[in-house]
């Protein structure tokens, strides 16, 4: 699960690219990507979203990747359960997430 409050663009690319060089992408069974909330630019804007930076870098892998779930620093935020087993179902634009017994 990814989300963040207050980060420039390029923070974001950069963090993401030391997950993928640590392999640490390739070992997930899914993403959900909350919310980016008050996202900051430089005065060169970087050019992506973080929803685009992020589905650059996991767009090779063959696990589901949900994106704008309902977590993060906003007014509708979900609580997960992290450590958790969980069944993340994407189609389309609808995304589950079903904590597993």
């Amino acid at each position: 699960m990814l989300e963040d409050i207050g980060e420039y663009r390029y923070s974001v690319d950069r963090m993401m690219y030391n997950l993928k060089r640590a392999g640490w992408l390739d070992k997930l069974a899914g993403l959900v990507v909350g919310s980016f909330t008050e996202a900051r630019e430089t005065d060169t804007p970087f050019g992506q979203t973080e929803n685009e930076i992020i589905l650059n870098l996991v767009k090779e892998y063959d696990y589901p990747v949900c994106f704008n779930f309902p977590v993060g620093h906003q007014e509708q935020n979900y609580a997960l359960k992290l450590g958790l087993k969980h069944e993340l179902k994407v189609s389309g634009k609808q995304c589950t997430l079903k904590q597993l017994k």
